[in-house]
């Protein structure tokens, strides 16, 4: 929990024995007392919804926090009001009673409280370990020769998201992003592909992440490699934050892919909001893989456009096209397979607990990939048909203890996840170690030629990780 809540808890705590260690003081102390304990209850509470912000969890302890406070300016109220010795003595005969329902009515909450912050905890990114800070943006694409085939209007084009993470130099007197920057979207979104109630992600934009909206590239060097990520079907672009800041503070430029109509929700500058399509016989996996390889392409294509209006203008001149490396989750990492066969510009790629479709299921990967799995697509048949056939160098590491979304933020979000089994038993933030590091090693050796210890086999630092990799 974070400071002020805990603030918060032990206030109340006072609230509910006060009758009980108030006995004996003098009548005037106790009036003293009541003005310093709610004004510090208020304070704290105001610094709390001012700081770190409001949320549901705590809803049980807001309630009767409140009412204390209002109980206790009544009471001072009164007190200057009225004397009333006969009351007072009616009362002293009931401070143990009412001392004693309080502190259990209290326990109960509090305990009830704790037990909802730790399936439901405001949780914290680790820290990138990189040399550089990091800043990010965002810009929408709209593919004018793509027809957008989920909306019946024929004249409607391709239009789609992209968020940015890049390296820039120390910043200061600016606060970082927060991890959700469309709360009410994102909400609405999570309701409708996965049914959970919206207010249960509400706390989400109280975690900030460790990027900065808009500062400058980086001037450390003239230009900077390239990375562009998918998200999982019916993901988000946003849900490997960890990584892709990782990634950016290494000094790489990592554009993220919002596959509108096939993400959990879009926002686009003109706050037009794109939900995830109901599927229908028109829209078959095929045919979305087809659409996500055309928006990896397409923005290839427009980040090798000088001049472009259509790309951040801190981007011109600073890309180099040259070290182009592609990696997603799920469908994602199906879809950096599937744009890797096909593009010539694609200098190596990485799929993170992904299925095998389209060309990868035909042709052989011909460039440096690695395939990143857990129990989901872990077993062999799957796997050995890409990965015994390659042509270049690849590689295979199965993770112990992870399922399909433990490749993702997800690792973090809320232990009720591990619960109720879309998160498998592996420590979140060790998963999420282990994905920096190897992801992190796989790009520098083969964009930028630096050598890793953990590309050379099994590592005594990840046990857990079964090391395959073959030339």
């Amino acid at each position: 929990m974070r400071f002020f809540e805990i603030v918060l808890i032990f206030i109340l705590v006072i609230f509910s024995t006060k009758f009980l260690w108030s006995a004996k003081l003098d009548h005037s102390l106790k009036i003293i007392l009541s003005a310093s304990i709610s004004s510090v209850a208020f304070i704290d509470f105001m610094l709390h919804y001012l700081i770190e912000g409001i949320r549901w969890q705590l809803t049980i302890i807001y309630i009767p926090l409140v009412f204390f406070i209002i109980y206790e300016v009544y009471t001072i109220i009164k007190h200057y009001k009225q004397e009333n010795s006969e009351v007072e003595s009616v009362k002293s005969k009931l401070r143990l009673g009412i001392s004693v329902s309080g502190l259990v009515i209290i326990f109960l909450l509090i305990v009830s409280t704790l037990f909802l912050n730790s399936l439901f905890p405001v949780f914290k990114l680790p820290n990138p370990t990189g040399s550089y800070s990091i800043g990010t943006t965002s810009f929408d694409l709209n593919n004018i020769n793509q027809e957008e085939t989920f909306t019946p209007e024929p004249s409607d084009t391709r239009r789609f998201m992209i968020r940015v993470w890049y390296p820039a130099d120390q910043v200061s007197n600016k606060r970082p992003v927060p991890y959700v920057l469309s709360p009410g979207a994102f909400g609405e979104g999570i309701e409708r592909s996965f049914g959970f109630p919206s207010f249960v992600v509400s706390h989400f934009p109280l975690t900030f992440t460790h990027s900065y909206r808009d500062v400058p590239l980086s001037n450390n060097h003239s230009n900077y490699p390239i990375l562009i990520f998918s998200h999982g079907y019916g993901g988000l672009d946003f849900q490997n934050t960890v990584l892709l800041e990782e990634l950016a503070s290494q000094g790489f430029i990592v554009f993220s892919i919002n596959h509108a109509y096939e993400s959990t929700v879009s926002v686009f500058p003109d706050k037009t909001v794109i939900y995830e399509s109901e599927k229908d016989e028109s829209h078959n996996i095929s045919s979305s893989l087809s659409i996500w390889a055309n928006d990896t392409v397409f923005l290839i294509d427009q980040l090798e456009i000088t001049n472009n209006d259509l790309i951040p203008n801190i981007f011109w001149g600073k890309l180099d096209l040259s070290k182009i490396g592609l990696l997603g989750h799920s469908f994602g990492g199906t879809t950096s397979e599937e744009v890797s066969l096909l593009d010539d510009r694609i200098t190596c790629g990485i799929s993170l607990d992904s299925p095998h479709m389209g060309h990868s299921l035909s042709m052989n990967l011909t460039k440096p990939f690695m395939l990143m799995f857990g129990t989901d697509y872990g077993n062999q048949e799957l796997n050995d048909s890409v990965f015994l056939n390659a042509e270049n160098k690849t590689f295979g590491l199965y993770v112990e203890g992870a399922y399909h979304y433990n490749f993702a933020d997800a690792n973090i979000w809320a232990p009720f996840l591990q619960t109720i089994g879309y998160i498998g038993p592996i420590d979140g933030y060790r998963m999420l170690e282990i994905v920096n590091q190897y992801v992190t090693a796989f790009f520098n050796k083969f964009i930028n030629n630096i050598d890793s210890i953990y590309l050379d086999g099994a590592s005594s630092d990840y046990p857990e990780v079964a090391f395959y990799s073959r030339n």
